[in-house]
């Protein structure tokens, strides 16, 4: 019993950080209506900046808001400079493009940071064990899990508890409408933009002390963030933390039960789910009249 209990903590922290990764991506493909699949990339890099900042031996208390605060500057960047011209464009140009600009990072980042397999040099403290039902669980896995549910909980009160989360969303619906209120419709998709890459770095920081980092694992993320969104369904902030909850743990105790097949059976379990519902788990109604 104590050995599930471990293991369900390890779902849980993976579930944490798809569910930061789904979030960003679920941003601007849900209610931006922009399909982004250099989000990956932003992850990636998360995880190269808390590296190169704990090995600087900066204080590490500031690695996590340097990787959501640079990612997030580099998303702003490519929205003034690339992404905007896209977001009235047909999905297949979107795809296009961020797949060629998911391409151009990868190589930058292997010439950059090299194609070793990093990870982040953790403070003593955050390398230590608890003991849970008797058996050892890493701290730093449990820091995860409080990091991303508290972080999980702030971006949902801010997008739909506040009037800029109800205001972006609005943007989408029908931007031409918001802009006779007088709201700046372009700054609000920036900013939007510009969070769901800091979220996808922050979840890449976060989640160094367990993956790593490696060329690769950018495309490893995306299609789990991508299969997080369409398998809770798209828009709306509960089907997001369904889709991760659901997709870490079967990927978690797939890899616990048949280790050899832990693969194969996660993408048949999130295939089965979207032949049963195509609209995904919790999708949200449209109301028609």
């Amino acid at each position: 019993m104590s050995y599930y209990l471990i293991q369900t903590l390890n779902a849980l922290s993976f579930s944490v950080l798809l569910l930061l990764t789904g979030l960003g991506l679920s941003l601007v493909l849900s209610l931006m209506s922009f399909v982004n699949l250099a989000h990956g990339s932003f992850f990636l890099l998360g995880g190269y900046i808390a590296i190169t900042w704990l090995a600087g031996g900066a204080p590490w208390w500031l690695a996590l808001p340097a990787a959501f605060v640079l990612t997030g500057a580099v998303g702003l960047i490519l929205d003034r400079l690339v992404f905007a011209r896209f977001y009235a464009r047909a999905h297949l140009m979107q795809v296009l493009l961020t797949y060629g600009i998911s391409v151009v990072f990868a190589d930058l980042m292997r010439w950059g940071f090299g194609a070793e397999t990093l990870s982040p040099a953790l403070p003593e403290f955050l390398r230590g064990v608890v003991f849970v039902a008797g058996l050892p669980f890493p701290l730093y896995r449990l820091v995860i899990i409080a990091c991303g549910l508290a972080l999980a909980a702030v971006l949902w009160w801010s997008l739909d508890r506040t009037l800029w989360g109800a205001a972006l969303r609005a943007c989408v619906a029908d931007r031409g409408i918001v802009e006779t209120l007088g709201i700046d419709t372009r700054r609000m998709l920036t900013v939007g933009m510009a969070l769901a890459a800091a979220l996808g770095g922050l979840g890449g920081a976060l989640g160094a002390g367990m993956l790593s980092a490696y060329p690769g694992l950018d495309e490893e993320v995306l299609l789990l963030a991508l299969l997080v969104v369409v398998i809770g369904g798209l828009g709306n902030f509960r089907g997001v933390v369904a889709g991760a909850l659901l997709l870490g743990f079967v990927s978690t105790f797939a890899r616990v039960w048949l280790p050899e097949l832990s693969n194969l059976l996660t993408l048949a379990v999130m295939a089965g789910l979207l032949i049963a519902r195509p609209t995904g788990l919790l999708a949200s109604r449209e109301r028609t009249v």
